[in-house]
């Protein structure tokens, strides 16, 4: 081996470090079979056994080590001289001639771990200025000088060489690229390189370029109206980092969203701001092919059918690609299926496009210790999550990584990006590790619970976003998310009612992105099982003659006066039904009752205080009603028994049977008077009423709907006051949900009340309504209502104006 170790003056070496550039091809390194015992690691691979560099010019090396246990987690410490200098995979080194004037530096490069360790020795090759004229080489290198640009527009474009030279070719001139930095013009033209050069193609309007060993790329003049750079590879590979981010838009620039539009024979690639893709064009088995991988951001493809059916050419072809995935098209048309691409074609691609600088300061590690080094890449490392730029998240968080311990977030975030670019498993034990930390941090327990979702694996799913909803912080995102993804498990948990509950929670959460909260209504479609009972408790107080509807939406007892009074109401309605308990077809049974107290506060009214008790049986009947598609219909009949109390007396009995389908109900039956009154003023008679809900569409955030209602009473006695009625019924009705918890109701209620006496007297009355609810917790609702009654009496001819407010909590179990 060589040791060239002449003095020379420091300010004589500068000229010479564009020559003597530093390799670190990787070899294997061969140590004696008989310290291989398996407990001893290994280097699979490390710096070539000679190593040339020129003074005071940096060198990156880098080790691999084994693929076994003890390799993986054994300690690397690199020394000079018996002079520790770093730890770790790389090592960037800088040699000092006044260092080295006696001795010839030696790397030694030493792996151990409990059961020992094995040292790798390797021996610098020193190029100082002895053999070259200095003057001779500035004129050969003249052409690298950066000359003078005159062009004083907006955008600029540079181009220099990360690794040996290249050519740019543009009409009859030839520009020779170096490693300094030169200037040009977008215009029609040419670039090359040979197998061991890179460049660096700058613009600053529309990003970098970074063309490949071996690649020839074509870029075009940009017209006036253009938005973007556009240039075609012709073969080899580049990759195209576009300026900007995603989020950087405004109204003038939010329409011109992508920066470059780089393309191939096979395809056309259009790169949004913010983004970051590499393209390679070669040939495999005789074809020529364009295979895409995506680093960050969503990247539009739009494949060039020329072979394909016409019938294909008339359809919207255009693919978006996300960050992880690689995308293959052949020159006939044919497509590989999307898959991960390899580590190693990724660690190739960034390797060959990495400048000294990055490289400087991606790897420096003297400060990699302080926790002010930490916290800058973690700062850093939010913003490249929030834009979802998963490559450059992992090199900026992979040499701290052995830092874990200092920040919960460093595992999180190396999570993170391990599972946007589809490594679940890799993200899995960072997510895991984080746990560990800190079991009560929820977005480790979050991102578990999505990657178990991929796997389906539902109950750990199920596990993991429960433990996450003990700690999300309100209003989050993902506090708005929660009842989506924790409904899915629960779904093929075949915990059906849960899941109906968390879905349309989600379902009405306006703050919920429109894609989930469609699949939350996909989801409930297919959820026709509930929980057999239902238990409604209402409580609340009322200021108005006539509010709360009773038995079968009989009014209060007619006792009541015009005058508004106040008073309490409390009560329960429960319901038990088989039929919610099953999906299966056949006759089901239920049952329920209702229970109401009304007490009215008004002085002078407590005689009409009210108990309203009722008792009901039905039968529902299920069928299929499409075998193909598994629908089924049910339809509903029932038995209703009830009594009004008044002053603790008996005042009404009433009897009723009907049946409901869909949104329409009918029923009929009787009711009698046996109160005290005299039995001209008494009403018993045949009762019918029907129902109908009819849903009127939606305009913008508003649902609309009109419920009808109508009731025919035959007294069986008549008087001057007693006789037959028909009242009628109409409510139109809008409703606004501003968020999750809380909605608006506005309508109008149409009454018009016909009674067959002598003379037949008419009531036409108009309500107009507003309401508040609000969900103070899942189970419990309060309401808030605002109404002002106007009826027309005929043929008295008089008028009667009452406002009513009311307020309610009502609890659904």
């Amino acid at each position: 081996m060589r040791k060239n170790l002449n003095i020379v003056k420091i300010s004589t070496i500068k000229c010479f470090f564009v020559i003597f550039l530093s390799f670190s091809l990787p070899v294997f390194a061969e140590i004696p079979k008989s310290l291989l015992e398996p407990q001893l690691p290994i280097l699979s691979s490390g710096p070539p056994l000679n190593i040339q560099a020129a003074y005071d010019k940096e060198v990156l090396l880098e080790v691999t080590p084994g693929d076994d246990f003890s390799s993986q987690n054994s300690n690397i410490v690199w020394s000079i001289n018996n002079k520790k200098i770093c730890t770790g995979l790389y090592c960037p080194i800088i040699l000092k001639e006044n260092e080295y004037q006696d001795k010839a530096p030696v790397l030694q490069i030493i792996t151990y771990n409990e059961f020992g360790g094995t040292t790798y020795t390797y021996e610098f090759d020193i190029r100082s200025k002895e053999g070259f004229d200095p003057k001779e080489l500035n004129k050969l290198m003249d052409y690298v000088k950066p000359k003078q640009n005159k062009n004083d527009s907006f955008s600029s474009q540079q181009v220099s060489a990360i690794y040996g030279k290249g050519t740019l070719i543009q009409s009859d001139y030839i520009l020779y690229i170096g490693s300094l930095t030169r200037n040009f013009t977008w215009n029609d033209g040419i670039f090359q390189t040979d197998n061991l050069d890179t460049l660096k193609i700058s613009d600053s309007e529309s990003g970098v370029i970074f063309l490949l060993p071996s690649s020839n790329l074509s870029i075009e003049t940009t017209q006036s109206d253009e938005q973007m750079r556009t240039a075609r590879l012709n073969y080899g590979g580049l990759r195209v980092k576009a300026s900007g981010n995603r989020n950087d838009t405004d109204a003038n620039t939010e329409n011109f969203t992508n920066k470059m539009n780089i393309y191939t024979a096979e395809v056309n690639i259009l790169v949004p701001r913010g983004s970051d893709v590499v393209i390679t064009r070669d040939k495999e088995n005789g074809k020529l092919f364009t295979r895409l991988l995506v680093f960050s951001g969503d990247v539009t493809l739009i494949p060039n059918i020329t072979k394909s059916d016409e019938n294909q050419k008339n359809n919207d072809n255009s693919i978006k690609l996300t960050p992880g995935l690689e995308f293959t098209i052949f020159e006939d048309g044919s497509v590989l299926p999307l898959s991960t691409p390899k580590s190693s074609t990724i660690d190739n691609f960034i390797a060959l496009t990495t400048t000294q600088e990055e490289l400087k300061q991606r790897y420096e590690i003297k400060n990699i210790d302080g926790m002010g080094e930490i916290l800058d890449r973690l700062d850093r490392a939010a913003k490249l999550a929030d834009n979802e730029e998963y490559f450059e998240l992992l090199n900026l968080l992979t040499p701290i990584q052995n830092q874990m311990d200092k920040d919960i977030r460093i595992p999180y975030y190396l999570g993170f990006a391990k599972k946007g670019l589809y490594q679940n498993q890799d993200a899995k034990k960072y997510f895991q590790y984080a746990e560990k930390m800190d079991p009560n941090y929820p977005m480790a327990h979050w991102q578990l619970g999505l990657i178990y979702l991929e796997e389906k694996n539902y109950q750990k799913a199920e596990n993991e976003f429960l433990l996450a909803k003990k700690n999300i912080p309100p209003e989050s995102k993902i506090s708005h998310e929660y009842e989506y993804y924790v409904g899915v498990p629960y779904y093929f948990n075949n915990k059906l009612i849960f899941a109906k509950n968390a879905f349309q929670t989600a379902v009405w959460d306006t703050e919920l992105d429109p894609s989930l909260r469609q699949s939350a209504a996909e989801f409930l479609k297919k959820i026709n099982i509930e929980k057999p009972w239902t238990l409604i408790v209402p409580l609340g107080i009322q200021y108005d003659s006539n509010a709360l509807s009773l038995a079968q939406n009989q009014s209060l007892p007619n006792q009541y006066s015009d005058k508004s009074v106040i008073r309490s109401i409390a009560g329960g309605i429960y319901s038990y039904d088989t039929i919610k308990e099953s999906s299966s077809t056949g006759w089901f049974l239920g049952g329920g009752g209702k229970l109401f107290y009304v007490k009215n506060l008004t002085n002078g009214y407590s005689n009409l205080d009210a108990i309203v008790m009722e008792g009901s049986i039905y039968e529902s009947y299920r069928w299929e009603k499409d075998e193909i598609k598994k629908e089924t219909d049910s339809v509903r009949i029932y038995q209703t028994g009830g009594a009004i109390f008044v002053d603790n007396t008996q005042d009404t009995l009433y009897f009723l049977g009907g049946g409901v389908y869909k949104n329409l109900e009918l029923n009929a039956g009787v009711q009698i008077d046996v109160s005290s009154r005299t039995s001209s003023n008494q009403r018993s008679g045949l009762v019918y009423n029907q129902y109908y809900l009819m849903g009127l569409g939606q305009i913008e955030k508003f649902v609309l709907d009109l419920n009808l209602q109508g009731q025919e009473i035959l007294m069986f006695n008549t008087s001057d006051t007693v006789g037959s009625s028909l009242e009628l019924i109409a409510t139109p009705a809008a409703t606004y949900a501003i968020d999750s918890k809380l909605s608006l109701k506005f309508g109008n209620t149409f009454d018009f009340l016909f009674t067959f006496i002598s003379p037949i007297q008419s009531k036409y009355k108009f309500t107009p309504t507003a309401a508040a609810n609000y969900f103070i917790l899942d189970w419990l609702i309060g309401t808030f209502s605002a109404y002002y009654e106007y009826t027309r009496v005929v043929p008295d001819n008089s008028d009667i104006f009452r406002p009513g407010l009311s307020l309610m909590v009502t609890g659904i179990f």
